[in-house]
């Protein structure tokens, strides 16, 4: 069990936020310079796993070349602002209180992070027309919950990852109906996948949150933030609208990168490359390395879920609890939160997500949809006043939300995610620490790594 964070929040002043990307272009001068020397490290991908890399490599002494295919920095962190100055993400958003290289960092830029809940007080079940936590369930509800938890962490230390889908082990356990409707739901809202694809084993990994005491937080100003801060002390490193289409090591052990810029193709030469891209994107760029077998395998078939992420902000708060909390439902839209919970104004903001084949079904209706979500909590809910809406899987940059593994996957791909091709190093949530993976502490603690095995592989 997660243990409660004793830290003290304070209330936040009025600050002004400003949501322009960081633009930095690649000059003609910046492509003859690349031409005509190999640069000490390439960095493919400004996400935050990227920009850890790199800014980590820069406080070592490193030369350090960042290139991202889109005009917007992060990745899969994206702050939007809505009105009356408030501000929601559409990607990643929550800081667990045991994210201790993303505090580091916050604390290190001055950001403040706000709280958001306290669990597992806060975290509710929408069940038979009503709100139900921990302390609401029935006696038969409760120890259907704990008998579920405790088949999971049986699992887990037995680091057994059998040959089934959480769904096929739900069918072959002795649990109760609210267990699996449980475990089903967590499935689609935790990992934005459905229980019929996900591995149990990968799924065991996050069933004591559910029933964990702690707490999460956001930062204040939004999960860009982070990203805005890494960014300003690298400067002119960093390249936006720069695809990179081929990577490919050559006999002297250098990584020539071939990018697309506004001038055409480059040809970039570098000691070092790290790929902090989701793998989903990986696949498409041709890479001509020493992968092994079990590498290839990895990035060619380690799936990602599917996501929709609606924002709605209302002129008022219509529920009765100062703070929403995690509400989990069996809807359209699987979760609800409310991200402006320490923010100013009388306005507030709900946060819809919808993971898995429901997600893939929103198409063009994706507010609608999450309008009419709400109401099935909250008939007399008022209009809105604004959203805004994305599809990561529609995205091409980042081709889903976060990675999950299939059955048996977890044992035959994990060994080697974080493994060297060459001169070739790879970052991202997906090659972090399992408890990490799908949050930005993961990219971060993924970008500390590569970077240090960079520079072991300089001594």
């Amino acid at each position: 069990m997660r243990k409660t964070s004793k830290r003290e929040f304070q209330a936040p002043a009025t600050i002004k936020i400003s949501f322009q990307p960081i633009a930095i272009a690649l000059s003609s001068k910046n492509v003859t310079g690349f031409k005509r020397m190999p640069l000490q490290t390439i960095v493919v991908g400004a996400g935050l796993a990227g920009l850890s890399a790199a800014y980590e490599l820069v406080l070592a002494g490193q030369e350090v070349q960042v290139f991202e295919a889109q005009e917007r920095l992060g990745g899969r962190v994206h702050t939007v602002e809505l009105s009356a100055g408030q501000y929601g993400d559409l990607g990643a958003e929550f800081v667990d209180d045991l994210h201790t290289a993303l505090m580091a960092y916050a604390a290190s830029f001055g950001l403040k992070l706000d709280p958001a809940c306290q669990f597992p007080n806060d975290l509710y079940w929408y069940d038979g027309g009503m709100l139900k936590n921990q302390e609401s369930f029935s006696a038969e509800q409760r120890a259907a919950q704990i008998s579920l938890f405790e088949k999971l962490q049986l699992l887990v230390e037995k680091q057994y990852d059998p040959q089934r889908t959480l769904d096929e082990w739900l069918e072959t356990n002795e649990l109760a109906p609210f267990a699996k409707w449980i475990a089903r739901l967590s499935a689609r809202s935790l990992f934005a996948t459905d229980p019929e694809l996900i591995g149990i084993g990968f799924f065991a990994y996050y069933s004591n949150t559910l029933g964990a005491s702690g707490c999460n937080m956001r930062v204040r100003g939004g999960s860009s933030r982070l990203v805005d801060a890494l960014a300003k002390v690298l400067g002119d490193r960093v390249h936006i609208k720069t695809p990179v289409r081929r990577i490919k090591q050559t006999e002297n052990n250098l990584v020539t990168v071939s990018i697309e810029t506004a001038n055409g193709l480059v040809e970039a030469s570098a000691h070092n490359v790290i790929v902090a891209i989701p793998w989903s994107v990986l696949r498409q760029i041709p890479i001509d390395a020493p992968l092994t077998n079990s590498q290839q395998v990895a990035i060619f078939h380690l799936p990602y879920g599917s996501l929709v992420k609606t924002l709605l902000q209302y002129p008022y708060r219509f529920w009765s609890k100062p703070n929403l909390g995690i509400t989990l439902l069996d809807a359209e839209y699987q979760v609800m939160w409310e991200p402006s919970f320490a923010q100013m104004g009388t306005e507030r903001i709900l946060s819809c997500f919808s993971g898995g084949s429901r997600s893939r079904e929103l198409s063009e209706n994706a507010v609608e949809r999450a309008i009419a979500t709400v109401r099935t909590v909250y008939p007399e809910a008022p209009q809105i006043l604004t959203s805004r809406s994305y599809d990561w899987s529609a995205d091409e940059w980042a081709k889903g939300a976060y990675c999950y593994f299939r059955p048996g996957d977890l044992a035959r791909f994990d060994p080697h995610l974080t493994q060297r091709a060459g001169q070739i190093f790879f970052a991202g949530e997906h090659t972090a620490p399992v408890e990490y993976r799908g949050y930005m502490e993961g990219a971060i603690r993924s970008g500390h790594r590569a970077a240090q095995q960079v520079l072991e592989s300089l001594k």
